[in-house]
């Protein structure tokens, strides 16, 4: 198999005369290191927005064309020309041998809704090509690139390519398996004090915290700066800041390069520098500095035990190894908790102070534009309908798991940490 690398590249673009940034795939071919120049132009125009889709997206392309190397047909062709032969049938086949490693593993993941949803990046990359007027080989108006895994022929190839002598359909199985595993509700009470104790390092205890307080996504939290400048120059340590101001304007860059402000509370900076920026900053920061080279910019706050700046990767392996060794340690934690449980808790507790007692009457279905403004730009969404009604029925359900005591969270400030007291 081909050895194909992703790799983040900042550069001012000659076309734009603008810096921007955005992932590119690289071939080992021995002794060379080839840049693969379709995809890699494919990655400019249509993912420097957003580091996050442009990770994924290349991703999602080194892998296919990863399995295109391992085919008979692609081993004489430089990758740099692989989209040139490229077929409907090659995507194809490709979400068919996904499924069949998965099998063979007896693995919940990849689902068939994964290798869709990547599939689907596969083949816009190729309409892509052919709007651009590269030659290939896929046909963007036939569907025939999509594996149907309820059909017979399919399954069999499937089982067949995995070894398996079963009777029953295996991906269903491992597709409704791995759908149980997901989390159906909010991360409980005990299970986000587990997590926070579990914590391979303080830092990543301390951005779960800070998320449980302003939902924001980890890739904005990885942007929160220890001195703060332009529109944001009045974020500081909380020593200080004014002691008589509740809450502080943040200026985010968020999904997609889109600005929005949000509010952040003060004991939640108060929080941070408690648990971290009085204590474990300075340490981290002379560890910057002698592994780079050069002082820790003021724009970089939470760095890991090494000096390393945090990035969003770093922050989901080790919730993820949190989570696994917290489960060892007590069965009843959910193996299944994420990060991401984190954006979910400030809305839903907030949706619940907001309605208070009638919250579960038919009046919280009528929309308060001015909530709802507050909350979709809190999150960054663009769909104010869909997340009201979403964290409208999260809310409800917390609510009822506690008796209907909505009045217990009904306090002039609002604050996270006294909602985990009540919480679970």
């Amino acid at each position: 198999m081909l050895n194909i690398d992703k790799k983040l590249i900042s550069y001012t673009s000659a076309l734009l005369e603008l810096p921007v940034e955005h992932y590119v795939l690289t071939a080992h071919t021995k002794p060379k290191l080839m840049l693969l120049s379709v995809p890699n132009l494919y990655l400019y125009e249509q993912t420097r927005q957003s580091e996050q889709t442009s990770r994924r997206y290349a991703g999602v392309i080194a892998m296919f064309y990863r399995f295109l190397s391992t085919r008979q047909k692609y081993k004489s062709l430089s990758p740099g020309d692989y989209h040139v032969i490229t077929t409907n049938l090659d995507i194809q086949l490709w979400q068919m041998e996904r499924q069949s490693v998965r099998v063979s593993k007896d693995s919940d993941h990849p689902t068939t809704a994964t290798t869709f949803e990547d599939a689907k990046i596969v083949q816009a990359f190729f309409a892509w090509v052919v709007k651009s007027g590269f030659t290939t080989n896929v046909k963007i108006h036939l569907e025939t690139w999509v594996a149907n895994f309820k059909q017979d022929r399919v399954l069999t190839y499937v089982k067949r390519r995995a070894r398996v002598r079963i009777d029953s359909d295996p991906i269903r199985v491992l597709d409704r398996r791995a759908h149980q595993k997901r989390p159906k509700s909010l991360i409980t009470n005990k299970d986000i004090k587990t997590l926070l104790k579990t914590y391979p390092d303080k830092v990543y205890a301390v951005l779960f915290n800070f998320a449980l307080a302003t939902a924001i996504r980890p890739m904005e939290l990885c942007q929160f700066p220890y001195l703060g400048k332009g529109k944001n120059r009045h974020i500081l340590p909380y020593s200080e800041l004014p002691k008589d101001q509740g809450a502080f304007e943040y200026e985010i860059l968020g999904k997609g390069k889109k600005l929005r402000t949000i509010k952040i509370p003060a004991y939640a900076l108060k929080d941070i520098y408690d648990t971290y920026t009085s204590s474990e900053y300075p340490a981290r920061k002379k560890k910057y500095k002698a592994k780079y080279g050069k002082a820790c910019p003021p724009s970089i706050l939470f760095l890991n035990a090494e000096g390393d700046p945090v990035d969003e990767s770093m922050i989901a392996s080790a919730t993820n190894y949190a989570c696994g060794i917290a489960h060892k340690r007590d069965p009843t934690f959910r193996k299944s908790n994420n990060f991401y449980q984190s954006r979910h808790w400030w809305p839903t507790v907030m949706m619940a102070q907001h309605h208070g007692k009638k919250l579960l009457t038919p009046a919280a279905d009528v929309i308060d534009a001015a909530f709802v403004q507050v909350l979709t730009n809190q999150m960054g969404h663009s769909d104010p309908i869909t997340t009201y009604k979403h964290y409208l029925d999260l809310a409800r359900s917390l609510v009822m798991a506690k008796g209907g005591h909505v009045h217990e969270i009904i306090t002039e400030d609002f604050n996270i940490n006294a909602q985990l007291e009540v919480f679970g």
